[in-house]
């Protein structure tokens, strides 16, 4: 008899201690949630990465989050040239398909740059405060790349493409773009770009991702006299 009660106090101890982890896990889960939570209020996804094995997405403490979000929600606004690839044959093949136009060595009217695949990028970083010496340090740096086609008329046409190269701590995939607009009386375009912004939070033996939309807003100017600043884009 004794023997018997003893298994079943084992038993009783036993299952206690697996439902005090389980609730200790799912404390230490909501604690974390709502660290976050106090962070980015209740924009965006929160999930865990480590159920969802993602790869490659840099991790940041908690304090680090607080910071890099901060600075990452600044509105920003850059604005560069746009240059001409008169050598990617696949790109202009492409073109010709999209376009009714026939001369793409021309343009329609004295002033427009020549129709073609262009290329245009930016100097798009995220820096925040740390405690050493209250300085500043880019703990991030991308640069944006944005690839799109025009015609002869100075419209940008077919689908426009965003993508990023550099070392920081965020992941970023596209989403969806929208309708060009084109004002012919000055031969510029507008459109935006949709994404993803990830980023993983480490909170000891736990990995949240944080993921929230980007619109880019892009204003492309194709007047010769623009050159220099070609391509604007916006994040607000």
């Amino acid at each position: 008899m004794k023997k018997v009660s003893a298994f079943v106090l084992s038993i009783c101890i036993l299952l206690f201690s697996s439902s005090c982890k389980k609730e200790s896990s799912t404390n230490k889960k909501d604690d974390s949630i709502t660290m976050v939570r106090d962070i980015v209020g209740e924009s965006g996804r929160l999930f865990s990465l480590d159920e969802q094995n993602i790869d490659n997405v840099p991790l940041l403490s908690i304090n680090e989050f607080k910071l890099a979000f901060k600075e990452f929600k600044r509105p920003k606004k850059f604005s560069g040239i746009a240059e001409l690839k008169q050598n990617d044959n696949t790109a202009i093949n492409s073109l010709k398909k999209i376009s009714s136009t026939s001369a793409f060595d021309e343009s329609e009217e004295d002033g427009t740059r020549p129709a073609g695949y262009y290329h245009a990028s930016f100097p798009f970083y995220v820096s925040y405060y740390t405690s050493v010496n209250d300085n500043v340090l880019a703990q991030g740096f991308y640069t944006m790349h944005l690839d799109f086609n025009t015609d002869k008329y100075g419209r940008v046409i077919g689908n426009p493409t965003v993508s990023f190269t550099g070392v920081g701590f965020f992941s970023w995939t596209y989403v969806n773009s929208s309708q060009i607009n084109f004002n012919s009386a000055n031969t510029t375009s507008t459109f935006t770009i949709t994404g993803n912004n990830l980023f993983g939070i480490q909170l000891g033996g736990l990995t949240l991702g944080w993921t929230n939309r980007s619109n880019y807003y892009f204003t492309v100017n194709m007047d010769s006299n623009f050159e220099k600043e070609a391509v604007k884009v916006e994040q607000n």
